[in-house]
Order: structure tokens, then sequence, then C-alpha cells
């Protein structure tokens, strides 16, 4: 989810810290972290219209997946990357998993589909360093962006060739995640935000 608060680097631990001392710190702590190889960064909140396209896209896909292996988790489920001998933990606004993950599991075991809700402080790393890091997921078919504040949605998908662009920015456009054998319509994206083209 790109909702993180970058700290300035006056402010930023002089130690770097492991991935399991994060995760066990995650599990007490009262607010969200996301860990960048060994550096632990506080996540900011969000506008009421981040939160209403999140939870459209939710039900959506709740919907859609229901009795299939596959299912769909909010932002409170991490995403796990272990890539150049780092490794970086993030919450996505929301995740579709195929694994069966264990329900004490901290985080998604084979995302298929990642979601971020843009929004102007973080869509810098959420076009950059989320997007190489999310494509070095074996199990990715889909890493989708959403515009909170115009119709407008980015897709990445995987084929055998690399990874292939799409822009969707016609309310009545569909994004289509064939792998999961769902669509969503950019229409109920973007229910009840007043977003228009």
């Amino acid at each position: 989810m790109a909702r993180f608060s970058r700290m300035s680097s006056a402010l930023r631990a002089e130690y770097l810290i492991t991935p399991e001392a994060y995760l066990a710190g995650e599990r007490v702590s009262g607010e969200k972290h996301e860990y960048l190889a060994g550096v632990v960064h506080a996540m900011a909140g969000t506008t009421v219209n981040h939160d209403r396209i999140a939870v459209n896209m939710l039900i959506a896909l709740g919907n859609q997946l229901r009795g299939k292996l596959c299912e769909v988790f909010s932002s409170d489920v991490k995403v796990r990357i272990d890539r150049d001998a780092a490794s970086f933990f993030y919450y996505p606004d929301l995740v579709v998993d195929c694994s069966r993950t264990p329900g004490a599991s901290l985080y998604a075991n084979e995302p298929k589909a990642i979601f971020e809700v843009l929004s102007p402080d973080t869509e810098r790393i959420d076009r950059g360093e989320k997007l190489r890091n999310y494509q070095s997921i074996p199990s990715l078919e889909a890493y989708i962006m959403v515009d909170q504040f115009h119709v407008a949605v980015s897709v990445y998908r995987r084929t055998t060739d690399g990874w292939t662009f799409e822009l969707l920015t016609e309310p009545t456009d569909e994004l289509q995640l064939t792998g999961l054998d769902c669509a969503l319509e950019l229409e109920a994206i973007y229910e009840r935000t007043g977003v228009r083209v």
C-alpha cells in the first residue's frame, strides 16, 4: 500500500535489524511498519477515498474468489520479497494469494496479484522501488496501481516475454485478471469517490 512515510536520513536508525526481529516487533506493535533491507519505516494514514477504492476492490474480488483456491487480503497482510541478498516486507493495499496460507502466517506466501492505491507522497516509490521488488516475486502475475484522484489504473502483467504495461482510463474499462478468472469495472473501483475522468 503505498502509505509509509520516509524518515529523513538524520532520523533513520543507525543500525539495521534482521527480518526476524522486524517480524517479532510487528506482532506487538501498535502501528504498521514496512521493512526495506534492514531499515524499518512507519506507515502513515490514508484519505477516505484511498480506503473507499481499496474496500471497493476488496469486496468485488472477495465475491468473485468465493469458493476458489485464491483469496484476497486487505492491507493488514504483508508481502515478503527476497532479492539481491536483501529482504523487503510491504503492506500492499490488497494482495491475492493462492497458497492456502496458514492462519498464523505473517505474510502472503504466493501472491498472484498486488494492488496499490497511489498517494502523492508515495507514488514515486510505488512506480519505482515497489514495482521492481514486486516484479521479482516468482508467483506474481499482475501488479496494479490505482490513482485515487483520477480514473487511471496502471497494470503490469507478467508474460512469457517479460512484463507488459496497460493503462485503463475510462469508467467503462474493465480490469481483466485472467489468471484469477476475475474482472473489475473501473466504475465499481471508483464507486462513491466522486472521481471523474
